[in-house]
């Protein structure tokens, strides 16, 4: 088996022959694992996988963009490329430049070839080559806003926190004065600092009230801030079209606000469970307004019970680490089938992989290799 991200193909397949072989792309930096899992994956049952590298110098798809009388096509060597399938995983905005560019091309060659990969998988999108999608990249991307997705929660009557986004100092001090245990503090992305041997990572942060805030501080960088919601668990949702897979998570650490961020600290217990009785037409409502049909989404259960807390959703989000923790639902392959068939049902297609494939230089291959932590650029 062998994946060649960087030129946008799969042992060299562009049209399958076989029209039970189906041809998938999948727009993703080489490095995800995510992507990389699924398109082995895919690759290991027969059908072809190709990853989209819009990170990749000067730019991720091999191929080109022909328009005339002939009418448009994305193609190579003069045929069109066709996907049966494609799924907008995660976009890069930024491109590092190899050694022997020139320091003043840089600059104009990145941002020539990220709207080169940026308009080929607009195009895409537009039905050029690509014939359903996992999340079409411009839906995709607008859902990956906190505010949009927010305002959409509540527009479909979901519970969500009393949550202020803002720089302004006058307007955070007011939102902190209505809450004496404290605001939850939470960045739009998780960002990460090293110094030395000390690593840090942003998740979200409790800051009580008497803690203070200089004003030059909060006007350096707009952020959101929420009410602590006190709870009992934490849901993670994920939605493939109309069915949804609902993991518990508990852990003993009363007062932690942000599982991932204690992990390390105690024991997580994972357990599937069944939705929320009344969540499922929210949602439906939710995926709908925003215009995706994959998404995973983070609530929080109240320690005096009812409906779960909506906290946010990512379109591209990660959930090979709850087939690990709890395999009977087969979410990795469910999401395959979703992916090359447009219903999960055939998921037993698609078994998970021995060992995980890792992107090394131009090739993928099968091996072991460390979570890499990676964020988007």
């Amino acid at each position: 088996m062998q994946v060649s991200p960087c030129s946008c193909r799969v042992l060299e397949c562009v049209a399958p022959m076989d029209e039970n072989v189906k041809n998938v792309l999948i727009v993703a930096p080489r490095s995800d694992k995510h992507a990389s899992t699924i398109a082995a994956m895919i690759v290991a049952s027969g059908h072809a996988a190709s990853l989209l590298d819009t990170g990749q110098w000067p730019c991720g798809l091999d191929g080109s963009l022909l328009y005339g009388s002939q009418g448009v096509s994305v193609a190579r060597d003069g045929a069109p490329i066709a996907y049966d399938a494609a799924w907008s995983r995660r976009l890069l905005f930024n491109k590092s430049a190899p050694a022997h560019v020139h320091e003043q091309d840089i600059k104009f060659i990145r941002t020539e070839g990220l709207l080169f990969d940026l308009g080929a998988v607009a195009l895409l999108a537009a039905g050029y080559g690509a014939k359903r999608w996992v999340n079409a990249p411009l839906a995709s991307l607008a859902a990956d806003q906190k505010p949009l997705q927010l305002a959409t929660a509540v527009a479909s009557g979901l519970l969500v926190p009393e949550t202020l986004i803002s720089q302004r100092p006058d307007d955070i001090r007011a939102f902190r004065q209505k809450y004496a245990d404290g605001v939850v503090v939470k960045p739009f992305n998780v960002g990460a600092w090293a110094d030395g041997e000390n690593y840090s990572v942003s998740y979200a942060t409790r800051i009580a009230l008497k803690e203070q805030l200089a004003d030059a501080d909060l006007r350096a960088c707009p952020t959101t801030y929420q009410q602590v919601i006190r709870n009992q668990a934490d849901l993670r949702v994920i939605c493939m079209g109309g069915e949804y897979f609902c993991m518990q998570m508990r852990h003993s650490l009363l007062g932690e606000i942000d599982y991932r961020a204690i992990r390390h600290k105690t024991t997580m217990h994972y357990e599937w469970i069944p939705l929320y009785s009344g969540l499922q037409a929210k949602l439906d409502v939710l995926r709908s307004a925003l215009g995706i049909d994959f998404f995973c989404a983070d609530f929080v259960v109240p320690i005096a019970g009812g409906e779960p807390v909506f906290l946010e959703l990512n379109p591209g989000g990660q959930f090979l680490y709850l087939d690990e923790k709890s395999p009977e639902m087969d979410i990795a392959g469910r999401f395959c089938s979703f992916l090359v068939y447009g219903e999960t049902g055939r998921h037993q297609e698609f078994p998970r992989l021995e060992k995980e494939p890792v992107v090394i230089q131009d090739k993928t291959r099968v091996g072991s290799f460390p979570e890499s932590g990676v964020a988007c650029s």
